[in-house]
């Protein structure tokens, strides 16, 4: 897993083949952010004005990873 700063929480891991994607989320202010890591990179950051809104649309996105092949990633 990559180093996520202390202010970030992991809402979900996942796993295809050799690689991972992680989904942390930074709500320690506004806008609350959303970011999305393939192993170490930053792939995709998004911005919300509310946790709750954040939160479901992280959800929404593990579900289409899963759909196209993902899975949850074992606990480390």
């Amino acid at each position: 897993m990559p180093s996520v700063d202390p202010a970030g929480r992991v809402l979900w891991c996942l796993r295809r083949r050799s690689s991972d994607v992680h989904c942390v989320l930074y709500a320690t202010s506004l806008p609350v952010e959303v970011q999305v890591l393939q192993d170490k990179d930053v792939v995709l950051s998004e911005l919300f004005p509310e946790e709750t809104l954040a939160k479901r649309w992280a959800a929404a996105f593990g579900e289409r990873l899963k759909q196209q092949g993902w899975r949850d990633a074992p606990r480390r």
